[in-house]
């Protein structure tokens, strides 16, 4: 079954962006006493295995779920994706599939989901276990090609004398807001839902925001509904009303008074004495443009990155083949394939190329018994800078051989240290700078609590902490690093009230992959999107925007960097940073808001004013 709306022409779609909503409906029920608690997990099949690619969020205790959680992909006519939807109730919060109960899936290519001619189209199918021809429940998913925008919009929301839900209608609710875009004239899909608020008939929620994308897809005059429901504990929420507006009306009050909106309960509308079941409140809106990690790298914001390996006894033998700190087959170590991996996706960014490297869990002296939890891989913990990606990995291999490895595993040291790096610099909007430390470990962390006591300290610092798993371990301890694994709540001391200020740390598991090369891509590319997101998160609480990247003039014969560092050049570890060579221009100044002009082409100095400078002064902004 299938309906559609919106035409789109052929150009556009043969290459593209498409976003999946997803929904359900009549799902089978696996739990005894409540309703299930349903996932969706999107995967695709590459070089003819299934590869995970994202999930919803879990919904509790309902058969029917509407996922405010899409997934984004990149289309193309000619090689079209295979895609795998399989629901799970989820019974915990182990992020590991095989510790919950699987209700079904279904098969089907991205193509199929679009219909040419049309940028809207949702289908149906029927969800099944393999060698069951039995239906397991419905699922809904709606492709829609993504316009491109890189605005968000700031909401800050509030109600007023909401009516009363629960036992005979005399207690105050509970109350959440839940925003959703249309799908066509008739149907709505939720995208965000906003914490709840206990009884209270006059609720103010969080300010939150959602890109542009998201809640239109560009387009401003595209109906939204903003519905307030009252949360029961057995997941059967109640409408209290809903009120439909567009992007476009609310951008009309933007710093005027509050706009103001009924809320309307359909099943009441009858009633001739009916006005609403509640008033909601616009109070704050503001619509900003969305920047990106490059965005303040060409504007000049210095990322230092930093790396600390796991030396303890667990990682094996070092003679032995089977040994993650393998040097008799160094191309198959795998310490070396996740600094390669991550090091060199992330050394694009780092422009002054030095990066302190430490190691832990080893006897620096095999004599003593003191064991070293913090030490630097050059063997001088004064400076202990090395060059680039491969300078951290001359100085593993070099210092491999003379260590023995001991334990615990302890990171709280290597996570002191690079707090008190992070002190050292607090960015502004004219000297910005992030920093990124790197961990690589094999197994279970001996001292959780007090490294994420030392996580929470650092939230406030400029600092993201990439922790990188490696091994056959099993790693559900460290996915409780990442806050979408519990839930999405703020990282909480173990041993005191304190609470992190923002997202600060990443897990991810690199799996040694024999026959699928590209199995880790995914988990690279979103730990990278994760940094991103923490280092706009911590700019702009701070006020701080890029900054416009500053033309020089430049011999296209010499080399972008400077004399010091001329050795680079063009490829830093096989990777091009010529990208990079406006950023790395205006870091080599200090910022001048007022610095003339100069040509693009040729670096000659222009006069302001000219009509050439306005074009230039555009296309700069438009990066």
């Amino acid at each position: 079954m299938e309906t559609t709306s919106q035409t789109l022409n052929h150009a556009e779609l043969q290459h593209g962006k498409v976003e999946l909503l997803v929904s359900c409906t009549d799902l089978v029920d696996l739990d005894t006493f409540t309703a299930s608690d349903p996932q969706c997990v999107l995967s695709i099949k590459q070089f003819g295995q299934w590869k995970e690619y994202g999930r919803t969020e879990a919904i509790v205790e309902t058969l029917n779920p509407q996922f405010t959680d899409g997934f984004i992909l990149d289309y193309n006519e000619e090689a079209p994706y295979q895609l795998l939807f399989a629901v799970y109730d989820i019974d915990s919060r182990s992020s590991d599939l095989r510790h919950h109960d699987y209700v079904g899936s279904v098969e089907l290519s991205l193509s199929s989901l679009i219909k040419h001619g049309n940028k809207t189209t949702t289908t149906s199918r029927s969800l099944r276990v393999p060698g069951c021809p039995q239906a397991r429940g419905w699922i809904n998913i709606t492709a829609e090609f993504v316009k491109e925008t890189r605005s968000r919009a700031l909401l800050h929301l509030g109600g007023t004398k909401l009516d009363k839900k629960g036992v005979f209608s005399m207690s105050k609710t509970d109350v959440y807001l839940q925003v959703c875009r249309s799908i066509n004239s008739v149907d709505f899909h939720p995208i965000y839902k906003t914490e709840v608020v206990e009884k209270s008939q006059d609720p103010r929620w969080r300010p939150f925001e959602l890109s542009v994308q998201k809640i239109c897809n560009g387009d401003h005059d595209r109906a939204i509904r903003l519905s307030c429901w009252h949360s029961k504990r057995n997941g059967a929420d109640e409408l209290i009303g809903y009120a439909d507006t567009t992007l476009g009306d609310i951008y009309k009050y933007q710093g005027k008074t509050c706009m103001m909106l009924d809320l309307m309960e359909p099943k009441k509308k009858s009633k001739k004495s009916y006005k609403n079941s509640g008033i909601l409140k616009v109070l704050q809106f503001r619509l900003d443009m969305q920047h990106t990690l490059l965005d303040y790298v060409r504007g000049g914001c210095l990322i230092k990155m930093m790396f600390a390996i796991d030396f303890t006894a667990s990682n094996g033998d070092m003679t032995e083949a089977n040994c993650l700190h393998s040097i008799t087959d160094i191309q198959d170590n795998q310490y070396v394939h996740a600094i390669k991996r991550m090091g060199n996706l992330l050394s694009h960014c780092a422009l002054d190329q030095q990066f302190p490297a430490f190691g832990f869990g080893a006897k620096l002296d095999p004599s003593t018994p003191a064991v070293n939890h913090c030490f630097a891989l050059n063997g001088s913990n004064s400076k202990p800078y090395v060059r680039g990606v491969q300078g951290v990995l001359d100085s593993y291999q070099a210092i491999l051989p003379q260590l023995k490895f001991a334990g615990p595993s302890v990171l709280t040291p290597v996570l002191t240290k690079a707090l008190q790096y992070a002190r050292q610099t607090i960015p502004s909007q004219d000297n910005q700078c992030y920093h990124v430390l790197v961990i690589i470990t094999d197994g279970v962390i001996n001292d959780m609590d007090q490294a994420i006591d030392t996580i929470i300290e650092g939230s406030s610092l400029p600092l993201s902490i990439l922790v990188l798993g490696v091994g056959p371990a099993d790693f559900t301890t460290m996915e409780h690093l990442n806050l979408n694994s519990i839930g999405g709540h703020i990282l909480k001391s173990h041993t005191n009230s304190a609470k992190a200020v923002r997202d600060n740390v990443h897990f991810a598991a690199l799996r040694k992959q024999k026959y699928n090369m590209c199995a880790n891509d995914t988990i690279t590319r979103e730990a990278l999107a994760t940094i991103s997101k923490q280092l706009i998160e911590y700019m702009k609480a701070r006020g701080i925007s890029p900054n416009r990247p500053v033309l020089s003039k430049c011999n296209p014969m010499v080399n972008w960097m400077s004399d010091e560092s001329s050795d680079v050049g063009d490829n830093v570890d096989g990777i091009d940073t010529s990208f990079m060579s406006t950023a790395s221009m205006s870091v080599k100044k200090k910022r001048s808001h007022s610095l003339g002009p100069t040509c693009p082409t040729c670096g000659a100095a222009m006069e302001a004013g000219l009509a050439s400078w306005v074009n230039v002064s555009d296309s700069m902004l438009a990066r």
